[in-house]
Parts: structure tokens; C-alpha cells; sequence
């Protein structure tokens, strides 16, 4: 639980089309997917804000399965232009510089 406070309070930056191509253009290929409440803690039924988290490639032991999509998914791309009202995306801070 103490990863996704430190996760969900260090800053983040909020999902558009720029901040996906630098992404890209930074050799990131997926993003990890967490649910977040509104006090930090991992929730993937019911989340306050999605948390992008950048990763280069995907893990190869079987027990960090978890929700992983391609920068280049058409999900992204659709989340990044539309306005988002009713739940927040981010990414994570950590990875984007």
C-alpha cells in the first residue's frame, strides 16, 4: 500500500496526445495501469484517477502480471483527446523527465 501512496502523491502530469509522443519519443512501449482512491491506494473496481506508469518493456516473470497497454493502443490515444470530467488520468511523474 505504501507504493501506491508514494506513487499517487509524487507528481504527475495529466494524459494528452504531447505527453504521450514524448513518452514515445523517450522509448517508453507500454504503461502500466493502476486505479487509484482518493487517498492513494491501489483500486481497480471502483478508482478515483487512473495512474499511467511508464515502463520500457513488459516484465517477463509471470507473478508481476497486471494491466499493461501499448503507448501506440487505441485506448490511449482516445483517453489523451478526450476531456476527461468524470475520471482523471495521469502519469507518473517519476518516468517522464
Amino acid at each position: 500500500m505504501r507504493k501506491g501512496i508514494a506513487e499517487g502523491r509524487s507528481g504527475t502530469i495529466k494524459l494528452n496526445q504531447h505527453s504521450l509522443e514524448k513518452l514515445e519519443s523517450k522509448g517508453y512501449k507500454f504503461v502500466l495501469v493502476k486505479g487509484l482512491t482518493p487517498d492513494h491506494h491501489y483500486e481497480h473496481v471502483e478508482p478515483h484517477c487512473l495512474l499511467l506508469v511508464p515502463i520500457k518493456e513488459l516484465p517477463s516473470d509471470p507473478a508481476k502480471k497486471d494491466i499493461y497497454a501499448p503507448i501506440r493502443s487505441e485506448i490511449l490515444r482516445q483517453w489523451a483527446c478526450e476531456k476527461q470530467d468524470t475520471l482523471e488520468i495521469l502519469i507518473a511523474n517519476r518516468s517522464y523527465h
